[in-house]
Parts: structure tokens; sequence; C-alpha cells
């Protein structure tokens, strides 16, 4: 074996690590019965993405730019650190937010009459590109950087979830109403 392949080995094995446990899925703790706050529709609803065009305006290069001519060094350090703290948050809420989604987009499948393998290929495929994609900005924001197309890309693919999901409760709710009105006239 060659020096090189010792040590590539051991750190594709790790990225691979990190990469996986960044993708895994969330889990609250469970608890013994559902309480009715957890089947409220205002816990599924996303509430963190709407934040982003302050979050864009702190990590905006025209910040950076003014604190290191204004402020003395350790004070724009400090400002960089918690500028990213709050990018890391923010991450995490629009986890909280897809994940809601999720489950209401399983919710929404279960009862609606028809479902079609493309909607859920769909929504597979937007599950992933989420994952990947907020694996990336972690990953980049942990080194230092902070991306801001990506934090973007990530909020607009829960933005259209979000929208998704108010068409199929639209449409769900449009095809249980006529069946509603006919049991009742019967």
């Amino acid at each position: 074996m060659s020096w090189l392949t010792i040590i590539l080995v051991p750190l594709a094995i790790a990225f691979f690590g990190v990469l996986l446990w960044l993708l895994r899925p969330r889990r609250r703790a469970a608890k013994a019965g559902r309480s009715p706050s957890d089947l409220k529709m205002e816990s599924f609803l996303p509430r963190h993405y709407r934040y982003f065009p302050q979050v864009r305006r702190a990590l905006s290069a025209s910040d950076e730019e003014y604190l290191e001519r204004v402020a003395p060094r350790d004070v724009a350090q400090l400002a960089h650190r918690e500028r990213r703290a709050v990018a890391r948050k923010f991450l995490a809420g629009l986890r909280e937010d897809f994940s809601n989604l999720e489950r209401l987009a399983r919710m929404v499948a279960a009862l609606s009459p028809v479902i079609s393998s493309e909607q859920e290929t769909e929504r597979l495929i937007l599950g992933l590109k989420f994952r990947l994609l907020y694996a990336r900005v972690w990953l980049r924001l942990s080194t230092g950087r902070e991306p801001v197309e990506q934090l973007e890309q990530l909020t607009s693919l829960v933005g259209r979830l979000a929208t998704r999901m108010e068409q199929a409760m639209a449409a769900v709710s449009a095809l249980s109403v006529p069946g509603l009105n006919s049991s009742l006239n019967a």
C-alpha cells in the first residue's frame, strides 16, 4: 500500500460518515401519545424561511466591508462569528420547516384519493435535493464561508414545497367537499 492510499481511505470514510450523519432524518423524542398541538396546522407550516431577507442582509459583502472599515478587528471578527452562528440557526430552521412540510405531504398523500407515482417521485427527489444542498451549506458554514446563494436555493426549495402543499390541500379539500355534501343529502 502506498502512503497516499493510507491517507485517502480514512479521509474518504470520514467524509462519507459525516455526509450520512448530515442526511439522516432528525427525530423528535418519542412521546407516549400525540398531543393536540402536534396535530395543529400551524405546527406543519413553515416559519423560518420567511426570514431569509434578513439573513441575506446580515451575510452580505457590504456589511462585511463596512465592519472591516469602521469596527476594530476583534469586533469585526466577533460579528463575523455571530453572523455565521445566525446562519447556522437559520439553516436548522429551514431543516425544521422542510421536515414539517414533508410530514404534511405524507399526511395529504394518505388523504388524497388519487396519488400518482410521479408526484411521489417528485417529492422524494425534492427531499434528496434539499438534504444534499443542506449538507453542502452546512459544510461551507463549518469551514468559515458564507454560502448566501446556496441558502437562497434552500429557502426556495422550502417555499416551493410550501406552495405545493397549499395546492395539494386545496385539491384534497375540493375533492372531499362534494362527497361530503352528497352523503349528507342522501
